[in-house]
């Protein structure tokens, strides 16, 4: 019967490892195409049969990203993705803080408001933004594409962060407070560092929106804040769609967020992982 038994969990060790591998190589193939197509030549690209086997080049980046003036693009969504985080967290951590541990009237009314600006869609709000920066004459600005994802990364970081929040005995800041601390001391010097692996976790997830966000870049900036993924349409012309330089955006697009997954991969699974386990 143990033998029986140990057979069952092995078969399904592997039935579960193959899984795996199909998804990952299913997920894996595209990219692996695209970082392909980056290094052909237009020839090669749209020959009738897929070539496997060609010689490499490198004149799709610098056609791109210096003739095309993408490195522009490339600088101006990392400035916004950068500074939309950053201002989301400042505002956000605290608020999120004082929604789980705070009571006052209508808290539940107020962060389920907070989660309702999650449930349009961004194109809904797409066009009263144009509107209202239209007036206030900052349309087309890389302020105008910040303030519309700190909208949507704001209420995702309120979110996720209260979560985290709760799972962290209040007792912890009241014996920091014993102590001599006050609540914001308790909170600088106890509760941040321990939720730091979320806070990780979530800002990687709010930047990855932000860096590839599409409509707000499109719709609100202009063609000195226009982003990479707002580039891209440029490459689609009534002559043509250049595969290859578009290939190589796409591959360069993606360094930034494999980088910073790698740098914070330990802090990324602790956040995710993140009370998970109940004592």
């Amino acid at each position: 019967m143990a033998m029986v038994v140990k057979k069952i969990k092995t078969i399904n060790k592997i039935l579960i490892i193959t899984a795996i591998l199909t998804f990952m190589l299913f997920m894996f193939v595209p990219y692996f195409w695209m970082i392909l197509s980056s290094l052909k030549t237009r020839v090669d690209l749209l020959s009738t049969t897929p070539k496997w086997i060609f010689r490499p080049t490198l004149e799709n980046f610098p056609k791109v990203f210096i003739e095309r003036e993408f490195l522009k693009y490339f600088v101006n969504s990392l400035v916004i993705s950068v500074s939309s985080l950053t201002i989301s967290l400042i505002i956000g951590i605290p608020c999120a803080y004082a929604i789980s541990r705070f009571e006052f009237q209508a808290k539940g009314h107020f962060f389920f408001y907070i989660l309702s600006t999650r449930m349009a869609p961004p194109v809904a709000f797409a066009l009263p933004m144009y509107i209202l920066f239209s007036k206030f004459g900052i349309l087309g600005t890389h302020l105008a594409v910040i303030l519309a994802h700190i909208t949507i990364t704001l209420s995702f970081i309120i979110w996720i962060m209260k979560g985290f929040f709760d799972d962290i005995p209040i007792e912890l800041e009241q014996a920091a407070m014993t102590d001599g601390y006050t609540i914001f001391g308790a909170f600088k010097n106890v509760i941040l560092p321990i939720v730091k692996p979320g806070i990780v976790a979530t800002s990687l997830f709010s930047f990855i929106f932000s860096w590839n966000e599409f409509l707000f870049a499109l719709v609100l900036g202009g063609s000195a804040s226009r982003t990479l993924p707002a580039a891209f349409p440029g490459l689609v012309t009534p002559h043509g769609t250049f595969w290859a330089q578009l290939s190589a955006a796409g591959t360069v697009v993606t360094i930034p967020i494999i980088i910073l997954a790698f740098i914070l991969q330990k802090h990324l699974v602790r956040g995710l992982s993140f009370g998970a386990v109940k004592q």
